[in-house]
């Protein structure tokens, strides 16, 4: 996807969703704040207005997300997105000076952010690591956390299948291995 695409996205999420949400939001404090609402009703209001609030924020991660990517580099971005999951892991991030494809690029930077996401919601790592260099096979990624892991064999979710997609996307080789002490994803990018 072009960058021009994301940020028509980025509008289209904005414009659309976003303000949908924001005015149900709006609707359900109208009725909180009615006298003749029910305490009983005010308390399933308060759940689904805390739930819409969620939303909101999600929308909006996502739309920032989409335009991030012409405002940040790699790594900005990854601690963007840190920043954003108020997050205190340690990311250390190692890039030779190697030259990427725009496209090759934003699919790795896109495949980080979903790791990260992953790692931050299931494996209680406190350390992340990324590297991308040269070899002579090609470009290489490394995705490490020091984790609980995971069962490899139960990798079937929507998050590592999108990895997977996007790994084909760039002609990449992904290969997945995990310990008791982390987890660890290989990218091997042909030359």
């Amino acid at each position: 996807m072009t960058q021009r695409e994301r940020i028509k996205i980025a509008q289209e999420l904005h414009d659309g969703i976003a303000q949908d949400l924001v005015g149900l939001s709006y609707s359900l404090d109208l009725l909180l704040a009615a006298p003749e609402t029910p305490s009983l009703t005010r308390i399933e209001l308060r759940t689904i207005l805390f739930k819409v609030s969620t939303l909101i924020e999600s929308v909006r991660a996502e739309i920032f997300n989409l335009r991030a990517q012409e405002l940040l580099s790699f790594e900005q971005s990854l601690r963007a997105l840190l920043l954003e999951l108020k997050s205190t892991v340690e990311l250390k991030i190692a890039r030779q000076d190697c030259v990427i494809a725009a496209h090759t690029e934003e699919e790795l930077l896109a495949i980080s952010r979903e790791l990260l996401r992953n790692s931050l919601k299931h494996s209680g790592a406190s350390v992340i690591e990324v590297c991308i260099s040269q070899s002579e096979n090609g470009l290489e990624y490394t995705y490490r956390d020091n984790g609980k892991g995971m069962n490899t064999s139960n990798s079937e979710g929507f998050g590592i299948r999108g990895i997977q997609e996007r790994c084909s996307a760039i002609n990449g080789a992904l290969t997945m291995s995990s310990t008791p002490m982390g987890i660890n994803y290989s990218i091997t990018l042909p030359s």
